[in-house]
Parts: structure tokens; sequence; C-alpha cells
């Protein structure tokens, strides 16, 4: 009887005052047609039975910039019968995660409370995976207002809404008291030290943010063994070829562990959240951006958009390769050009053994460094729109293929000259200089970056909320959002306004970099280790006021591993183990 009950209950969507509480924002352009916004907006509050999502919807309409926003959230029994469709797993009373089913819910953990059974990232997800599985009808040939954005039976509507700046961004509100308390946890200056809220983290933006922040976590931790044996190093003379022999040695076996480590803490994390089998691919759909022609699905029979393979594999090779090649070549002009400029450095150093000399030594390295940035920057540029011309139809193969492509240039850019300089020249004091003063250069401006920008973000963000302000103050006092506390619209258009978070390939990305020179060349600059530890213990806060405070909270996502980043992770191990085994150096290395 229980089971049944749930359907009579919290069909007004709102708190116990009585107020509408929204969950999800879907933010229409300002140019939108009228008509095309009525349309979504019927297909969004419509029963299931009749196409649409059976969601609640309040309008907002601002009259200053004549922007409209849907303001969405959904009944408990709406959300139950989601999570059951997409097969969301919970906490069973029996202690093991099992997927929700509205007939068991009685025997879920929290379901004496069915309100909060679900915490406010899963219910922001479950709307917005019922958002997009809003599909076109065979009756529906394209969007009300734009006759030529042709519409596909079966076919995601608000993926086509977003695809042609119909809909400018769909986002999740955040939850003020919820994101004040975990901040107080995670990113204020006393607890620089302490152990990162990985739990609360989860409940509050997902499992594949959290699995970053606990990946840098360990991360962090585990560079204290190589860190402390760097500073040994550092302090002692014994010179010998061991030396570097015994630190590379030592290197293969700490990654090693530290890998295992993350597998072991990685599947500990994933059970405990009943994701550990998750499946994301299973709910893909094609990508907004992904175009073809009109063709049919060889397994439905039903219309959709298809593009040949051939086709693809034809721009790969006949433009994507020589591009990246191009590129490739570029990025070995720019290490020549650096070798140009550091022997004209030495030679002015032998003309006058000076303090301005000797410091002129150090200028190129720095001055590569600061390209080696700007070449990073322009080459993502270039990727993104070589994977836009690739045409990929899943979200997974698109961002797949561009963290590919981001590796091989990031890696050839940033490790070029250090492969150059220790197997080429076989010279330890250049690779030694080199090192030091690349690390440092690329950890201080990492630093600018990471901690100096949040705050002049922040600094943006409140001339942002002074615009939000002024656009709040002349909302249509007959708007359809009544029941709507003013603090709630207000926190709506302002977050509207906050930049949007892109994932995690970034955050990955630089700790790959990061992770390569700590791992392959540590031996040559023993406090490598203490420098990128120094840069994690900052990059933790710094990244969680960031989320916290400047971005838009994303939509949660399921995850089961970090995915593509551990294979890598394991590649650079290997060739770790083939430099270490290479022959004896030349007398230049001894």
């Amino acid at each position: 009887m229980e089971a049944q009950n749930i359907y009579h209950a919290d069909k007004n969507h709102s708190d116990p005052a009585g107020l509408f509480e929204p969950l999800v924002v879907l933010e229409f352009s300002a140019t939108a047609k009228r008509s095309s916004v009525e349309w979504l907006l019927a297909k969004l509050q419509a029963l299931k039975t009749d196409g649409g999502a059976d969601l609640a919807v309040r309008t907002l309409y601002i009259e200053h910039s004549s922007e409209t926003m849907l303001l969405v959230t959904a009944s408990t029994e709406r959300l139950l019968l989601a999570a059951e469709m997409m097969e969301m797993k919970k906490k069973h009373k029996d202690g093991f995660h099992r997927e929700v089913t509205v007939q068991d819910i009685e025997n879920f953990d929290g379901s004496e409370d069915l309100g909060s059974f679900f915490t406010q990232a899963e219910k922001q997800r479950l709307i917005f995976k019922e958002i997009e599985n809003i599909r076109a009808g065979e009756l529906d040939q394209h969007v009300p207002g734009y006759e030529n954005i042709k519409l596909y039976p079966g076919k995601s509507i608000i993926k086509k809404y977003l695809s042609r700046r119909i809909l400018l961004q769909i986002y999740p509100v955040h939850d003020s008291e919820a994101l004040k308390r975990l901040g107080d946890e995670w990113y204020q200056p006393h607890k620089a030290f302490s152990r990162q809220p990985i739990d609360k983290i989860q409940k509050y933006f997902g499992e594949k943010i959290t699995l970053y922040f606990a990946f840098l976590g360990l991360y962090t931790v585990s560079l204290i063994p190589p860190a402390v044996i760097g500073v040994i190093y550092f302090v002692t003379s014994w010179r010998s070829v061991y030396r570097e022999a015994i630190f590379a040695i030592f290197n293969l076996i700490w990654s090693t562990i530290f890998l295992e480590t993350w597998k072991r803490y990685c599947v500990e994390l994933t059970y405990s959240w009943g994701t550990i089998n998750t499946a994301v691919s299973k709910f893909e759909e094609p990508r907004a951006n992904f175009y073809g022609t009109l063709g049919r699905n060889p397994v439905t029979g039903k219309p959709e958009v298809v593009y040949p393979k051939w086709k693809r594999a034809l721009r790969f090779y006949a433009v994507t390769v020589p591009v990246i090649s191009l590129c490739l070549f570029v990025a070995f002009l720019v290490m020549l050009f650096y070798f140009w400029m550091q022997k004209w450095a030495d030679s002015l150093h032998e003309e006058d053994k000076g303090w301005i000399s000797f410091m002129l030594l150090f200028v190129p390295t720095a001055i590569y460094a600061v390209i080696i940035g700007i070449l990073n920057s322009i080459y993502r540029i270039v990727a993104k729109k070589l994977n836009d011309f690739e045409n990929h139809r899943l979200d997974s193969s698109y961002e797949n293929h561009l963290v590919l492509k981001l590796i091989l240039f990031d890696f050839v850019n940033c490790f070029i000259c250090l492969f150059y300089v220790a197997f080429y020249l076989q010279d330890r004091a250049v690779l030694k200089s080199f090192l030091s003063t690349l690390l440092v250069t690329q950890q201080v401006i990492g630093q600018i970056r990471e901690a100096m920008v949040p705050f002049l973000f922040l600094h943006r963000r409140s001339k942002q909320l002074d615009i939000a302000l002024k656009k709040r103050q002349v909302l249509q006092e007959n708007d359809e959002a009544l029941d709507v506390d003013a603090s709630v619209k207000k926190k709506v258009v302002v977050e509207s306004s906050m930049d949007k978070y892109e994932g995690t390939m970034d955050d990955y990305l630089e700790l790959f970099l990061q992770f390569g020179y700590v791992y392959l060349f540590s031996s040559a600059f023993p406090l490598a280790a203490v420098w990128a530890f120094l840069n994690n213990v900052t990059e933790i806060r710094c990244d969680a006021f960031k989320m916290c405070r400047i971005f838009q909270r994303p939509f949660s996502e399921p995850a089961s591993s970090t995915g593509i980043w551990q294979r890598i992770a394991t590649a650079a191990r290997k060739k770790q183990m083939l430099r270490i085994f290479k022959r004896p150096a030349r007398d230049t290395m001894q």
C-alpha cells in the first residue's frame, strides 16, 4: 500500500510554504520566436502518454533583455518513475545498491521520507534526462516558427533547440545553503591540509567530478615520498651514475603502487556510491551538432540522421592528420628556436661572467615555457575545430578523440625538448637546468591562473550580479511565476550569467603533464615532486573555490572510473620502464 500512496504525494511541486522550487532552468535566446517557446513549454508539461515530460514549469520573462526562462521541477511521483526508467541505483535495505522500482520503494534506505529520497543533484539529473527524452512525433516536421529547422521522428527535440541556439543553455540551480556548508569544509584556507569531504562532494556534484577531486587528492598525498627523497637527493653531495638510476627505479615502483592504489580506491568509492557497473553509453544520444543526411535506422526502420564512416575516415586522414603533423612540426621549430636563444645566452655569459649575463641564462627557458603554454592554447582551438569537422556521432566518441589529439600535441610540445636533451645530447647538466626552469616557470604561471584568476573572476561576478539585479527589477509583474519566491527568481537570473563548467578534461590533462614531468624526469631534477606537491595543495582549494563560487552548477554524471585517463597514465608508466633500461649514458651524463 505504501508504494501506491506515492501517486498522491507532492503534486504541488512546492515547499512547505507553498512556493514553487525550481531545480532546472532553460534559458531561451532573446531572438527565439514565441511559437517555439510555447511549443516546447507545452511538450514539457504534457503527459508522457502524449509525448511530453509531465514536468511542472513556470515562465519567467525578462523584459529588459527580451529573454524567456522556463523554471522546471518535478513531483516525487514523476521522479520515481523517471528513476525506474533510467535504472538508477540506490541503497537497498539489504545493504546492496539496487535499481529503483516503484513497487519495491519501501525496501530502500530513506524511503520513509520520499521528498528527500533523492539528493538534489539526482533530482536535477532525472529532470534533465526527461527533458532530453522529449522526442519529435510523426507529425512534428519542423520547429514551430522555423520551417528550415527540420525535426525527425524519435529524435531529441531539446538537442535541436540547443544546436540551433534557440535555447541558449540548460543549467541546474545551486542550493545556496548546502553549497555554503560544503565550501566551509572544502576550500577555506584553514582546510588546506585537511581531507576533502568526498561524500559530500559526490552528493552535490555527482560521481564524475568527485572522482577527479578524489584522484587529485590521492595523487597529491602520493607525491610526499618522492618529494622527501628528492629533498634528500638535493641536499646530499653523492654523485654517481647510479644516483639517477636508483631514483628512476624508485619512480617506477612508486608510480605502480600509486596507480594500483588509485584503482582500488576508485573501486571502493564507486561501489559505495552504487556506480561501479554504470554504463553511461546506455543512455547516450547523438550529439546536438551531429549532422548528415536523412536515412533509416537498420534496427527500428525509423528515419534518422546518418553519416557514412568512410567520410569521417577520409576527413581524418586527409585533413586531421596533415594538420596535426604541421602543428607538431611547428613545435619542433619552436624547440630549435629555443636552442638558438640558449646558445646566444651562453655566448654572452662566456664573454662577460656577470650577474646580468648569469640571469640571462634562464631567460630562454622561461620564454620557451610561456610559448609552450601559448601553443597549447592555440592547438586546443585547432583540435576542437578538427573534432567538429570529423563529425562524431556520440559525445563519448567526440571527447575521446579530442583527448587523444590534445595529449599527442601537448606531450610532444612539452616533452620534445627534454627527450632531445636526455637521449640525443645526453647532457645531464643541461637537462637539470632546463627542467628546473621549465617546471618552475610553468608552475608559477599555473598558480597565477589557478589562484589569482578566480579572484578576478569573482570581481567580475560582482559586476554580473549588478547587471542581473537590474534585469530582475524589470521583470514583468504579471509573469506566470507568481508562486516563485523573489529571492529564487533573483538567484536564477544571477546564475544564468555565471561561467559554465566545461568538464574535467582540461583538469586531467594538466595533471597528466605534471605527472609526466615528475615521473619521467624527476631523477634529473629531484625537487620536481616538491613543486608538484605544493602546486597541487593550492590547486585542490582553488578548483573547489571555482566550483562553488565561479561556475554554474553542472549536472551530475555517474561514473565508474576516470576512463581513458587511467589507460593513459598506465601507458606513461610503461614508457618509463623502457627509459630505465636504456644503454648507459656517455661521459656527459656521468
